[in-house]
């Protein structure tokens, strides 16, 4: 029995043993902790850092460094300046190196993002820091981590040495967080400390010794400068959108007068030589996708196309259109063609779901362009002037604007009213079929369908192909400008985002990545 207990005992510490022997293996550390901090007579802390890392056999590309740029204590707050100098290894070579500014903290990353190392590694960083020491009790005074307890793991074998320049000492020195075991003034000598645990430095130096203090509240001249670029460009956006908005205003007040000296007379017929795509932009002096929707109406009506409605299918499907080419467009004006060609290309018949966003956005942009470029000339927008006349609407384009909104009166009446118009024309389904597409550019296609509703279009649509049942002008007119015009929408658009700190001043803390 007495045997049999030995032997678990034995095998109870190999297990022991061998775990602690594992865990050491995949322990980080720092193995070796040296600063070396000298502070002038201009107030700059210049400090050179030591640190033998070991990544025992976990992977890393190397190691971070955080070093408190901003310090709160209570309302008042301190900012100093900060400037790395360089990172190198035990030999002076050059390490890869990043860095960023995050909640007043200045980040050092550094390593390889492309390698990983494991073992142990040796890193050398230089840096300033300034303004550092304050006043207290009017006196120099320095509150300084050198062992920022941001440190994500323990840390040997530590020292740290403060040197003043031509001589001067340090006085009523005290050092917080650890047992220094060094009884050289100014010098730090600590075995370990721990995880999150700094090791902070107090003490006073000669009176005078530096020319300027670290102030506090008073912000560093790199971010004064920056809120002040801000502050500039938000002004300077500010004003160019006021400038803007002025200029919109005074070109819109300018159209306005133009079109409130014009009386409006119900028109019977669209202005002559103006499509579709021309009386909507007049109309409203704003060129989208309504006109674009009214375009490929008209051609269907002119017979270059066909549309097929292509109902729902499934629980998650969506309705579509299939447009069936009968004829080119050699006959239409270039852009049209092309904006034809782009729906097409080499094929017969497409379904709008599957047109080329990349070809439909760049064409449907060229077409809107020529719209505005056609009617200037003919004469109905400025061409000439400052900016706040070109582009504009002139006096014979308020003539012939009011042409269009007389037509639109007509499109749009309600039916009660259409008595005022003795001579209008009969309502026949060619009719319907001749000014739909100028309905459906203005807007009005439901109200000029409700004056057909009850009439069979049915035989004289042709150039449609649908749910014909169910079929009527209002329902016809909805889908077309409406449900389509979104379809055309989707496909002719192209789709395209103070910190870690002790209780004093720098410390910080690191670990690897």
């Amino acid at each position: 029995m007495k045997k049999l207990l030995i032997a678990i005992g034995l095998l109870i510490f190999v297990i022991i043993a061998n775990n602690s022997v594992t865990y050491a293996a995949d322990t980080e550390q720092v193995s070796r902790f040296d600063s070396q901090i000298t502070i002038s007579h201009t107030n700059n802390v210049t400090v050179k850092e030591t640190i033998v890392y070991d990544f025992a056999s976990n992977a890393h590309h190397g190691i971070y460094r955080d070093i408190p740029i901003d310090y709160h204590d209570g309302n008042t707050n301190y900012y100093v300046n900060f400037n790395l100098d360089s990172v190198t290894d035990e030999n002076g070579n050059s390490i890869q190196t990043q860095l960023s500014t995050d909640s007043g903290n200045k980040r050092i990353q550094i390593g390889d993002p492309n390698t990983t190392i494991t073992g142990i590694h040796t890193y050398v960083i230089s840096y300033e820091l300034y303004p550092l020491v304050t006043q207290k009790d009017n006196k120099p005074f320095l509150n300084l981590d050198v062992v920022g307890s941001g440190w994500t793991v323990p840390i040997y074998n530590i020292s740290a040495k403060v040197t003043l320049e031509n001589n001067a000492q340090l006085s009523n020195v005290s050092w917080y967080g650890a047992s220094n075991q060094s009884t050289n003034l100014g010098e730090l000598m600590v075995d370990y400390v721990a995880p999150y645990q700094g090791v902070t430095i107090n003490a006073t130096l000669p009176n005078s010794y530096v020319t300027n203090y670290l102030q506090p509240n008073k912000m560093r001249t790199e971010d004064v400068l920056a809120a002040i670029g801000s502050a500039a460009i938000g002004i300077l956006i500010a004003l160019v959108v006021v400038g803007v908005a002025v200029i919109f205003i005074i070109r819109a007040v300018r159209t306005h007068r133009r079109k409130k000296r014009q009386i409006v007379v119900a028109q019977y017929e669209p202005p002559k030589g103006l499509s579709p795509a021309h009386i909507g932009l007049l109309e409203d002096d704003v060129s989208d996708n309504r006109e674009i929707t009214a375009t490929v109406i008209n051609w269907a009506v002119q017979g270059y196309i066909k549309i097929i409605y292509l109902p729902k299918t499934g629980l998650f499907g969506s309705k579509d259109y299939q447009l069936v080419l009968l004829k080119n467009g050699d006959t239409l004006p270039r852009t049209e063609s092309l904006l034809l060609s782009s729906f097409f290309g080499a094929n017969q018949q497409v379904k709008l779901s599957q047109l080329d966003k990349g070809t439909m956005a760049s064409e449907v942009s060229i077409f809107k362009s020529s719209i505005k470029s056609d009617l200037t000339n003919l004469g109905y927008y400025q061409n000439s002037g400052d900016i706040f006349m070109r582009g504009t609407l002139t006096d014979e384009g308020a003539k012939e604007w009011a042409q269009v909104d007389g037509f639109k009166l007509y499109l749009s009446v309600v039916e009660k009213d259409r008595l005022n118009f003795t001579d209008a024309p009969d309502k026949t389904p060619e009719r319907f079929n001749a000014l739909l597409p100028y309905a459906i550019a203005l807007g009005v296609e439901k109200q000029w369908a409700k004056k057909f509703d009850g009439i069979d279009l049915t035989q004289s649509t042709g150039w449609y192909s649908g749910n014909l049942v169910a079929f009527s002008a209002i329902s016809l007119a909805s889908d077309l400008g409406s449900s389509f015009a979104n379809v055309v929408s989707s496909n002719s658009s192209v789709s395209s985002g103070g910190g870690i700190g002790g209780g004093g001043f720098g410390g910080g803390g690191g670990g690897s990545w």
